[in-house]
């Protein structure tokens, strides 16, 4: 009886988890849409005409399976001018080939910043306190008394960072003097992790000064244990933001390995918004970063002590002295399509993904 009620459940479970699929990839597909008529309307012109759509759907049911993966296809088509033969979907992407690259149950751990410091060590911001499970712990996890820490942070007498854990897009953030933290104000169901205010270096200060301005270093994990850089972007804020990413209205530029700078920005739709930032006027293509090939080893390192997953977003700020430090880093969605149509294909060599198209 026991078992019969299992295995129902379990039947249950699997067949709600492909309900969900498909119900994140068609709405994936309307997005797609939506942002397709946005950028025809902007731009004036349609590039994707029956010709080009015909080609598009014939380039998808080759390579991925189906022709119903041309939406994103002809997406970027739209944004970038011309059909390039090479790009991943964004619905393949993230639900088909990115679950298989990273198991879900593996992603988990990613979201937990109060870990970070314990897995990456020096790599990662150390906390001054974290606040796991109602209690307060150092950075080496030990107990702190609640009285001491109020102490602690009353002589700190500087600025300091609190997170939410598992808070996305620059959200749940608090950014106070160490004299005005309120212990009251946690909420002991969360657990939250409290960093020193990190300074950076002076020209991501300059570009926009308002916001800790970081790199998305995105890696990938090869399986003779040697990690690839697929691409790396400097991600600012604009206006009176005080986040870089670019769902909060942020922009990127992108990076080549060498660390060359491209000369124009974007926006998360793909367009271009100018060769300087609007508000300080930093010209983008004058960003010299000296310590970028030691940041770029820094993540190779970091995703070789977890190898669970293969594919990884690093979140990197450049501190004031010039040191690169993990801020966050993204296992269950590193992002992926507005850089592809700009500056990929990134994925046109299947050597890389052919080994995640049977896995169950």
């Amino acid at each position: 009886m026991i078992k019969t009620i299992a295995d129902k459940y379990f039947r249950f479970v699997i067949v709600l988890k492909k309900l969900i699929k498909i119900f994140s990839i068609k709405n994936s597909r309307i997005l797609a849409h939506k942002y397709r008529k946005q950028v025809i309307r902007k731009n004036k012109r349609k590039v994707v005409n029956q010709y080009v759509k015909r080609i598009i759907k014939e380039y998808s049911k080759h390579r991925f399976g189906k022709k119903t993966y041309w939406p994103y296809l002809a997406l970027y088509t739209e944004i970038r001018g011309e059909f390039i033969k090479g790009w991943l979907p964004y619905d393949y992407f993230r639900y088909i080939l990115l679950p298989r690259m990273n198991p879900p149950e593996f992603c988990y751990i990613s979201e937990q910043k109060t870990f970070d410091h314990r897995l990456f060590g020096d790599f990662a911001i150390k906390p001054l306190f974290v606040f796991i499970s109602g209690m307060f712990l150092d950075a080496d996890f030990k107990f702190i008394d609640e009285n001491k820490v109020k102490k602690c942070l009353s002589d700190y007498d500087n600025t300091i960072v609190i997170k939410e854990e598992t808070g996305t897009k620059g959200k749940q953030v608090t950014i106070i003097h160490s004299s005005e933290f309120i212990l009251d104000k946690l909420n002991r169901k969360i657990n939250y992790i409290i960093q020193p205010y990190i300074k950076q270096y002076k020209v991501l200060e300059d570009l926009h000064p308002g916001s800790l301005n970081t790199f998305r270093v995105t890696t990938f994990l090869k399986t003779e244990g040697s990690v690839d850089i697929k691409f790396v972007v400097l991600r600012f804020g604009v206006d009176d933001s005080k986040v870089d990413n670019i769902s909060s209205g942020g922009q990127y530029i992108y990076f080549d390995i060498s660390g060359k700078p491209t000369e124009c920005a974007y926006d998360i739709k793909g367009f271009k918004t100018g060769n300087r930032h609007k508000n300080t006027g930093y010209v983008f293509s004058k960003i010299n970063i000296p310590m970028f090939q030691e940041m770029l080893e820094k993540c190779k390192d970091a995703h070789k002590k977890y190898p669970y997953v293969r594919l990884v977003g690093w979140d990197v700020c450049i501190t004031e002295q010039g040191e690169p430090k993990l801020v966050e880093w993204n296992a269950d969605n590193p992002g992926f399509w507005f850089w592809e149509v700009i500056y990929g294909p990134f994925w046109a060599n299947d050597d890389q993904i052919l080994e995640f198209k049977y896995i169950n």
